[in-house]
């Protein structure tokens, strides 16, 4: 694998272009965390080199990513959860341990909820708990899975707005994420209810200049202004990278894990052109891209 740190220095930004216009495609990733400026000139970028560009979010990640777009999420900042909701159902995540930040926020005043029970799956509780709000009656079994969602059913009913904290890195076909999409959907129906999602944040810039420009969060096969080719699961960062489909990554700011590790798995054959997460930076590699083209033409 060859590496190149944060070109800047003069003549640099010219030698990584030409690596860059050379490979035969060309991966835009990284800016986790990274404010909207920064991303849009990623994607002006990634149009001038007609690269794919995807962020590495989890959900682009998926085989149910579509089904997930298609439902359509119900999601809000984490700022709404502290300022509104009075139950807090954490599912499957403990925001205490992985985002304190996040953690901060839960309203001291909700009443608490952890799902799913021990052993159920988290699909299995979703759905049941979706059947229960929607007025269905539980199954004629007993068991923990039983008990718990009628008790979250009961404190659904009883509260006045509803949030939902899920992680999702345990959900590698995205069913799960499918499932608490519908499950927020049924309780919204009545009362206000959203997902805080402590992943999102992380993709939240990159995702919305993405969807804003070609219509999707991510995995953008090609990036271009008229339209890019949406394709989750096929075109997302980590797989690119392990099935060998771009021989070099232009790398912005802070990597998603999944595709950091594809990176170091991948070894040799691939060219990694990693830069800061600044924006002098960028527009100095788009100048000398640019003036590769043109050149090109001449």
């Amino acid at each position: 694998m060859t590496s190149r740190r944060t070109p800047s220095a003069p003549g640099e930004f010219e030698v990584a272009a030409a690596e860059l216009a050379g490979a035969r495609r060309v991966l835009v990733t990284g800016l986790v965390a990274a404010p909207v400026e920064l991303a849009r000139v990623a994607c002006d970028l990634a149009e001038a080199l007609g690269a794919v560009v995807d962020f590495g979010a989890i959900d682009l990640d998926r085989p149910a990513g579509p089904t997930i777009a298609r439902a359509g999420a119900v999601t809000a900042d984490p700022k709404e959860m502290r300022d509104r909701a009075d139950l807090v159902i954490l599912w499957g995540c403990d925001p205490a341990r992985s985002h304190p930040t996040i953690a901060a926020l839960l309203p001291p005043r909700a009443a608490m909820l952890r799902m799913p029970p021990t052993p159920a799956t988290a699909v299995d509780a979703a759905r049941l708990l979706q059947h229960l709000v929607r007025g269905g009656e539980p199954p004629a079994v007993d068991g923990p899975l039983i008990d718990a969602c009628i008790a979250a059913r009961t404190a659904i009913a009883q509260a006045t707005c509803v949030a939902i904290v899920t992680d999702g890195s345990a959900d590698p076909l995205g069913l799960e994420a499918w499932s608490i999409v519908h499950l927020v959907r049924e309780i919204s129906r009545v009362k206000p209810a959203f997902e805080i999602s402590l992943r999102a944040a992380d993709h939240a810039a990159a995702a919305a200049v993405c969807t804003w420009r070609y219509g999707a969060a991510g995995a953008i096969a090609r990036a271009d202004h008229d339209g890019g080719r949406f394709r989750p699961g096929e075109a997302s960062a980590r797989r690119l990278v392990e099935r060998g489909e771009v021989d070099c990554v232009l790398v912005i700011g802070r990597l998603a894990d999944g595709v950091e590790e594809a990176i170091t798995r991948r070894g040799a054959g691939l060219t990694v052109i990693r830069m800061p997460a600044e924006e002098n930076s960028l527009r100095g590699m788009m100048a000398a891209i640019t003036a590769q083209a043109d050149g090109g033409r001449r």
